[in-house]
């Protein structure tokens, strides 16, 4: 009983850590953030801040990987459940643009930490790139049916979709949380126009792990690119 509590107590501590590390690395950057100003926001000793992470990387490494666990896993969950390729399409592209517009730290850590390419870099780009497969191979299904352009590269359509979506990030106003529903409408018509689809018949519009906002209901994100191929900042084809 003493050790599940301990064990809590750890865990609860690292989550406060992650989160007040977060919010240096949103206002002054990974390079621009220090152990100290971590230690003095958390209000920790650096040997006590070393007890739970072992290096600045390792921090940022736990902060990217909760937010796999927490926003993207949860997505990738719901959608993949769908069998309809259309449907599936418009359930991602919806579901991303909503995620991208609800989590304004996403923008870090697409943008920034993938960037850094550390010991964590591989394991990281592993989890984004399943969303990458997945988008490539909806894209794919609806080519191979005849329903999009067979001129249309599933590779460089699934780049080209998360690129415009994920670059989002740099220009929405993230307090004008009223715009979500009607960006993603309008990502989504974009989308299924410049494929030659037409919008689901039925509401699809979000998967059921996410809220009104797009948020996962459970909640408190890459290099989205080719196989083989580099981060969305520097994208190339994969097949």
């Amino acid at each position: 009983m003493a050790h599940s509590k301990k064990r809590f107590d750890n865990e609860k501590k690292r989550a406060d850590i992650m989160q007040k590390a977060l919010k240096l690395f949103l206002e002054k950057g990974f390079e621009g953030t220090s152990m100290n100003d971590i230690c003095f926001s958390a209000k920790l000793t650096k040997p006590s801040l070393y007890h739970y992470f072992e290096s600045k990387n390792h921090l940022l490494f736990s902060v990217h990987m909760r937010a796999i666990e927490n926003i993207l896993h949860p997505y990738l969950d719901e959608v993949t459940m769908i069998a309809e390729p259309d449907k599936r399409l418009e359930a991602m592209i919806r579901g991303y643009t909503k995620m991208i517009c609800s989590h304004p730290e996403l923008r870090f850590i697409l943008h920034g930490s993938l960037l850094i390419k550390d010991k964590y870099y591989a394991e990281i780009r592993k989890e984004w790139k399943k969303f990458y497969l997945l988008l490539r191979d909806t894209i794919s299904e609806l080519r191979q049916a005849g329903r999009i352009d067979k001129d249309l590269r599933a590779s460089w359509t699934a780049l080209l979709l998360l690129g415009m979506i994920t670059w989002t990030t740099f220009w929405f106003d993230y307090k004008k949380k009223d715009q979500i529903d009607g960006l993603a409408d309008s990502t989504v018509r974009l989308t299924f126009e410049g494929v030659g689809l037409r919008t689901c018949q039925i509401d699809c519009r979000c998967p059921q792990g996410f809220s009104e906002k797009g948020n996962p209901d459970h909640a408190s994100s890459p290099a989205l690119s080719g196989e083989g191929g580099p981060s969305l900042a520097h994208p190339h084809p994969g097949r």
